[in-house]
């Protein structure tokens, strides 16, 4: 069976690897700009100053599982000889005509040129204070970098933290100096010499047909373990077997020396009070703060509510 793999990223490395753990042993070739590496850094350590290696796999790694690397673009599935395919094509950033001239932050050279500017600047304005905009005023505030964080949403914390729940992270960021403009943002100029666009992405090119499937980002579910999960998933379809049961979804961040960890799904759920949500009478979310020996004991109260 001849498999490609359409995007090198997150997604289609946790693919790979399924597939030859799972004792597929047929050709699989994965076609994107550079080999797989892992993203969460560049909001980070990236924007310390610190270049960490994040390869996903050293190159020998797609030489001793005869993984057929090709640096090349593909927008057309009927160009490529194939049995079963993975789109996982990735997002690129939503920019905006009011700001040419902005960041954004999605790949390698980007932090690199976010970090570099940083050097210099005195004021940085966020516009989009999802949690790419919320990592990035943490690392601008902690550098002495006066940062203002702009978003049209008057409770943009909420979509980590759940409903209610993201006056603890609005605090956070008050707390430590970031300067907020939330739900009327129009309230003067900005003023700033350094501008990041973080307002969101756009999936990018895509496929559908007979045994492709799709994962990652392309998908809109722009978070970490979603993506090596549905790359998993892919696997063990592509092999005719099932997806093993999900556990809860983890989404985290760290933001101000604060790791904070949401297990589960809090949309249109009901605040409890303690950061734990619930839907129709059961356990749906669960929010920690610096509390990553919980985590699993947090998924096993919510497969138990299931």
């Amino acid at each position: 069976m001849r498999v490609v793999l359409i995007g090198a990223g997150l997604a289609a490395q946790r693919c790979a690897e399924t597939l030859r753990a799972l004792g597929h042993d047929g050709p699989i070739a994965m076609y994107g700009d550079e080999l797989p590496y892992d993203r969460p850094p560049l909001s980070k350590a990236f924007l310390k100053g610190e270049r960490p290696d994040v390869r996903l796999k050293p190159d020998r790694w797609y030489r001793d599982h005869d993984v057929d690397f090709r640096q090349q673009r593909v927008t057309d599935l009927h160009a490529l000889t194939y049995d079963t395919a993975l789109i996982a094509t990735g997002a690129t950033p939503i920019t905006l005509d009011a700001f040419p001239h902005a960041h954004t932050l999605r790949t390698r050279e980007d932090a690199i040129a976010l970090d570099e500017a940083l050097t210099t600047t005195r004021h940085l304005a966020i516009v989009g204070a999802g949690l790419i905009g919320q990592e990035v005023a943490s690392a601008a505030v902690a550098r002495g970098i006066r940062t203002t964080l702009i978003d049209l949403d008057p409770n943009p914390f909420d979509a980590l933290m759940g409903p209610g729940g993201g006056h603890h992270l609005r605090r956070l960021h008050e707390d430590n100096g970031v300067e907020l403009r939330l739900g009327n943002p129009n309230t003067g100029p900005l003023n700033a010499d350094t501008i990041l666009v973080a307002v969101g992405v756009r999936p990018n090119w895509t496929a559908t047909g007979p045994n492709v499937f799709h994962a990652g980002d392309v998908t809109g579910s722009a978070h970490w373990e979603a993506a090596v999960t549905q790359g998993q998933s892919a696997a063990r379809r592509m092999l005719g077997l099932q997806p093993k049961p999900e556990p809860a979804p983890l989404v985290w961040s760290d933001q101000h020396g604060v790791r904070i960890q949401r297990v589960g799904d809090p949309r249109d759920a009901t605040p409890n009070g303690d950061l734990t949500y619930s839907r129709a009478g059961r356990l749906s979310a669960v929010v920690l703060l610096n509390e990553p020996h919980r985590v699993r004991q947090a998924r096993q109260a919510l497969k138990e509510a299931a």
